[in-house]
């Protein structure tokens, strides 16, 4: 009996063994492709990770870059508490920080440079660094969070040649741009580890040129060292695989290396990195990351014994197995009994040790098919799932879930069953919870040559991080105080807004919307009261229009509207914005409540009309800011148009003001004197008055091109030019004794006294010119003491000490109040033409100057008359105890030569007379 069994167990092991024998023939041919794929696979994850890493940093950059856009002046409390808002541990984890550098360029930039970080961090403790002159600064003035990155605050960036760079290329492309390799700031020359830094431009409307092409403010600052970003990422990769991160490519120096004894990467030591290696980049922020995947030895043995030889082995052990049994089996049923029954029980421990393993795995897994059908479903909770387990088994993702949903599951075998892997879809849909969002993993199963394909899908909840990405993007694309979508997105949306309204042949409109006197609501009540009247006229606004409408805030105290399908016909159109307009006002008329007070807010709105005229959104919103200026001009609270005839008339003024500028070096430009005299006639100084001979136009009235330079900006240009020419005029009467004893009176804009560079610009001016400070004499209108008194006679007293005279222009026209009288170091008082013309015939003219007189005599000011044209205004100025005067009665306003020679001829006009 046993020889007759042993010889049928050695002929089943025979017959048993021929299966994993060609098995293993077949599979080792496969077995390298196999190992490569597996390599390709783990370069695709860490591919995927590091995407998802840097579209974290992004989204954070552009976070910060709408919060920014969002807000006139953020402060460091502000910021903190934003950053601290987005939790930057979840969304973009390895950051070593988020902060905002601020571009200072132009004359005296690092004084300015210094004051805006003084100004942003409440403290002088900060300093720019490192010191020296520079063409430009960036300084960091905000670095959250505050542990770790104290150092980084003050740091001019532009000091580094590489980051620099890299923040110009920022601003050029309006793109998020990386740095070459650095050492960050907060590591210091003793730390050499791999650090970047991320830049993406903020930008800002000229206040000087509203409507006109965004200009720089400064960048987003997101510093990382690229280990804290990669080492989790390299500890998933699976082990016996090492990770290398190359400076350019694979020739390129080494930025960080992952699974080597050594510490560093040695491919010379490790032959099959030849063979199975695998090289790869990732292009992100304006450069390639290239890394490579390589299997050590160990990894390519194991791999290679668990895809086939593994099995081949198992066979040939099973069929070794098989005669064995028989043997026993023929020889010892109750031996072979035995063995049976352990074989069960060993087999159920590793069933239920599986089942324990997947129990614990929070996600869902499936098994399916090429038809989406369901094969095999674990879960350890039931809720995430819309139906019972019965109810889904044998089923097809048609029949369980909703179409979108099914479409993203099935796309996602699919792409597996070509790829061998599918991974990042996302599908939503509603379980017994609520509506969920989950991600999609799909790998295909490896099964024997013509096996029908099966796929395992792991679903992972991800609604939280969902919502929290979503909320990023609200921060990002939304204005946080209205709620209305903000510049940018409303720039993104413009095109399409036009389209759709030009696809229809019909007519749409573009409203922009001016609050009036903001600033002074903030300057005198505080910015939280500002922000409740912004936000009023916000919510009023929406309210009164039609849903299908779109309202945005455009920044600072402006919102902008376009007003959508408003009929075929120009005519309808403008009513039905008319009436749009009538309605806002309506709604913003009625006061708000803040702090126990009322206000009344009002606005000034611009409409420009487009339909397929070929116009783009910025032509159309430079349109409707032209009309909105137009309706501040015409008393606020009101709306205007913008038609052919203001198109004309601003066409004019820019052909006006570019002309206006190359005047100033073609030398069309000159001043002229008007003298000022004393009760006797004698002159004691003048006015230099500017004047502009245009080559084809003439003499322009300075009625019109002060006012298109106030309004352009070129105002400060002009007006130091004037300056700069009164200077030099002062030194050239030095010589002469009667010359050097009069005085120059220059006339000042609102605009140039605030200038940052003013008091400087006037210091060096004096200086150059080595003029008797005494004789010059700055003329403020009233319209300048709207803003900060203290910081004015901050600017004032420091002139003053050197000698400079300051007289209050048009005195009694504009802010008139006695608070500032007192507070500020003036030395004359001029009374307006205007009320000087009527003293004779208008008793109410009268008395106010007869009170102006009187005024400046209790304070201890002189009092000039201007606009003097009668003997009769003279006398009745002389009785009231006026002594100085200006006007056409004594003299028209002359050329320095024709103002010379008439000081020769002794007292001036009527005064002669006295």
């Amino acid at each position: 009996m046993s020889r007759k069994a042993l010889a049928a167990a050695l002929l089943a092991t025979a017959l048993a063994a021929v299966l994993p024998a060609i098995y293993w023939v077949s599979r080792n041919q496969l077995a390298d492709q196999d190992l490569r794929s597996a390599v390709a696979m783990e370069s695709s994850d860490i591919k995927y990770l590091l995407q998802n890493q840097f579209n974290g940093f992004e989204l954070i950059a552009r976070s910060v870059r709408g919060f920014i856009d969002g807000s006139e002046n953020v402060t460091a409390q502000e910021f903190h508490v934003f950053i601290d808002s987005l939790n930057l541990q979840t969304i973009a984890p390895g950051l070593q920080g988020v902060g905002y550098v601020r571009w200072v360029a132009g004359n005296n930039a690092a004084a300015r440079a210094r004051q805006l970080l003084e100004t942003k961090q409440g403290s002088d403790r900060y300093a720019i660094r490192p010191p020296g002159v520079r063409d430009a600064y960036a300084p960091i003035v905000f670095m959250e969070p505050r542990n770790g990155n104290e150092q980084s605050i003050g740091f001019d960036v532009f000091s580094v040649p590489q980051a620099r760079i890299s923040a110009e290329q920022a601003s050029e492309t309006g793109d998020l741009i990386a740095t070459e390799k650095i050492t960050l700031v907060q590591d210091g020359p003793q730390r050499s580890v791999a650090g970047f830094v991320l830049y993406l431009a903020v930008y800002t409307p000229d206040p000087e040129d509203s409507g006109g092409p965004e200009v720089l403010r400064g960048w987003v600052d997101l510093p990382f060292r690229l280990v804290d970003v990669l080492q989790p990422i390299a500890e998933s990769l699976e082990p016996g695989l090492q990770l290398v991160f190359y400076e350019k490519d694979s020739t390129g120096a080494q930025l960080f290396s992952h699974g080597f004894p050594s510490g560093a990467a040695d491919n010379a030591a490790n032959p099959a990195a030849a063979r199975y290696a695998k090289a790869d980049y990732l292009a992100f922020a304006g450069r390639q990351w290239h890394f490579r995947i390589i299997p050590t030895e160990d990894y390519v043995e194991r791999k290679h014994k668990s895809t086939h030889h593994w099995v081949a082995s198992i066979g040939l052990l099973l069929s070794v197995s098989l005669g064995l049994s028989l043997f026993l089996l023929l020889t010892s049923r109750d031996r072979a009994r035995a063995l049976a029954l352990e074989m069960t029980s060993s087999l159920r421990n590793t069933t239920a040790d599986l089942n324990d393993t997947l129990d614990a795995i929070p996600d869902l897994l499936f098994e399916m098919d090429l038809d989406g059908r369901y094969l095999a479903i674990r879960t350890s909770n039931q809720a995430n799932l819309n139906l019972p387990v019965d109810q889904v088994l044998n089923r097809t993702v048609w029949d369980v879930l909703p179409p979108k949903a099914a479409q993203v599951l099935h796309n996602a075998i699919k792409e597996a069953h070509v790829l061998g892997r599918s991974t990042g879809n996302r599908l939503e849909t509603d379980v017994a919870g609520g509506p969920r969002c989950f991600e999609l993993s799909v790998a295909r199963k490896q099964r024997m040559v013509g096996m029908a394909p099966s796929f395992i899908v792991v679903s992972r909840d991800i609604t939280e991080r969902t919502r929290a990405e979503r909320q990023v993007h609200q921060l990002a694309y939304f204005d946080v105080l209205t709620g209305l979508p903000n510049r940018r997105q409303f720039l993104a949306i413009a095109p399409h807004l036009i389209e759709d309204n030009t696809s229809r042949d019909g007519y749409g409109a573009v409203l922009m919307l001016d609050i009036d006197h903001l600033k002074m609501i903030n300057d005198h009540w505080g910015h939280q009261c500002g922000d409740e009247v912004l936000k009023h006229v916000a919510a009023r606004t929406s309210a009164a229009l039609d849903p299908r409408h779109v309202v945005a805030r455009f920044g600072g105290d402006e919102l902008v509207i376009v007003l959508n399908h408003l009929g075929k016909d120009f005519a309808p159109a403008k009513q039905a914005a008319e009436k749009a307009c009538q309605d806002i006002l309506a709604q913003i008329a009625d006061p708000v409540a803040f702090d126990a007070r009322e206000y009344h807010a009002s606005v000034s709105i611009g409409v420009a009309l487009f339909d397929g005229d070929g116009r783009s959104m910025d032509e159309i919103i430079s349109g409707a800011d032209s009309a909105m200026y137009l309706a501040k001009n015409d008393g606020r609270n009101t709306y205007r148009f913008f038609d052919q005839e203001l198109k004309n008339v601003m066409a004019e003024r820019a052909a006006l003001e570019q002309d206006m500028r190359t005047g100033l070096d073609t030398g069309e430009f000159y001043l002229v004197y008007q003298p000022q005299v004393d009760l006797h006639g004698q002159v004691i100084g003048a006015e230099a008055l500017c004047r502009w001979q245009h080559p084809q136009k003439g003499l322009v009235s300075p009625a019109v091109f002060i006012d298109i330079a106030e309004k352009s900006g070129f105002i400060r240009q002009l007006g130091h030019w004037v300056l700069e020419q009164a200077c030099k005029t002062l030194r050239g009467w030095r010589a002469d004794a009667r010359l050097s004893r009069l005085s120059l009176a220059v006339n000042v804009s609102a605009q140039q006294f605030h200038h940052p560079d003013f008091v400087p610009q006037t210091l060096a001016l004096m200086a150059s010119s080595a003029i008797d400070a005494e004789r010059l004499e700055l003329e403020l209108t009233e319209s300048i003491f709207a803003q900060d008194v203290e910081q004015i006679a901050e600017k004032m007293q420091t002139l003053k000490a050197l000698g400079v005279c300051f007289s209050l222009d048009d005195f009694g026209t504009g802010y008139s109040s006695l608070n500032y009288l007192k507070r500020l170091p003036l030395d004359q008082l001029k009374i307006d033409q205007s009320f000087v013309r009527d003293v004779i015939a208008d008793s109410f003219d009268a008395s106010i100057v007869a009170a102006m007189i009187s005024l400046g005599e209790s304070l201890g000011l002189k009092v000039l008359a201007e606009g003097v044209e009668t003997p009769e205004q003279l006398e009745f100025l002389r009785s009231r105890g006026c002594r100085l005067f200006q006007g056409y009665l004594f003299a028209k306003p002359l050329s320095e030569a024709d103002f010379l020679a008439s000081l020769r001829q002794g007292p001036a006009g009527a005064g002669a007379q006295a």
